[in-house]
């Protein structure tokens, strides 16, 4: 068995992996902690990296997940790093997170009411069935306390302009909260929106298996 730590995404929690199948793989969750007061993101990546157990690990990260996998692998190996619906650098964030870094609302706004907010989770994240809309409110709004106002933070204000050699980049050509044509992704879903780790998890599925089971080249 492949030992492989995922990370899921901002105001989710491990459920929103359910969807994928992946015979052959252990799968280790990196849950998320409560920030520390004024926290970067550097420091909040070394407490997550602590908890890995391996060397060269494989790390799975989604949306702000994926960042975080970044950073990760700024400050230990990594045999892999796959990122889906993410952003591996500050170039690849669309316009509006830099207005926020000027004019930073998001600091005063209550993010968990918006959160919950229907209308915008269903957009923003291209739930459009009642199933899929059901799944993402189970998946919501489940992480450790204070962590969506400092996560939200650390994007609008995230400097990173390194991409780690082993890296591999999924994304859907529909996602509307970090659009395609701002990243350069190694495998476009088509039709995949923000929320594809549910509704194109077949897809998604066979491209992890290719890209934890093969050896990266040097």
């Amino acid at each position: 068995m492949q030992k492989v730590f995922f990370i899921s995404g901002l105001g989710a929690n491990e459920t929103a992996f359910a969807n994928l199948r992946l015979p052959g793989v252990e799968p280790v969750y990196l849950g998320w902690m409560p920030p520390e007061k004024s926290e970067s993101i550097s420091h909040y990546a070394a407490r997550m990296a602590a908890k890995i157990t391996v060397a060269d690990p494989v790390i799975v990260g989604l949306s702000f997940g994926g960042m975080m996998g970044v950073e990760i692998a700024k400050l230990i190996p990594v045999k892999k790093l796959i990122l889906i619906s993410s952003a591996k650098t500050r170039y690849e964030l669309p316009a509006y997170f830099r207005i926020a870094k000027l004019i930073p609302a998001h600091k005063f706004l209550p993010i968990e009411k918006i959160g919950t907010t229907d209308w915008a989770m269903h957009y923003i994240f291209g739930a459009k069935t009642q199933r899929q809309k059901q799944a993402l409110k189970s998946i919501v709004l489940n992480t450790a306390s204070g962590f969506n106002n400092w996560a939200v933070d650390a994007v609008v204000n995230w400097k990173n302009e390194w991409v780690p050699k082993q890296i591999v980049h999924i994304h859907g050509d529909a996602d509307h909260l970090l659009p395609c044509r701002f990243t350069k992704p190694d495998y476009i879903i088509e039709a995949g929106t923000h929320l594809m780790i549910l509704t194109k998890a077949k897809q998604i599925s066979d491209i992890l298996l290719k890209e934890i089971f093969v050896t990266p080249t040097s």
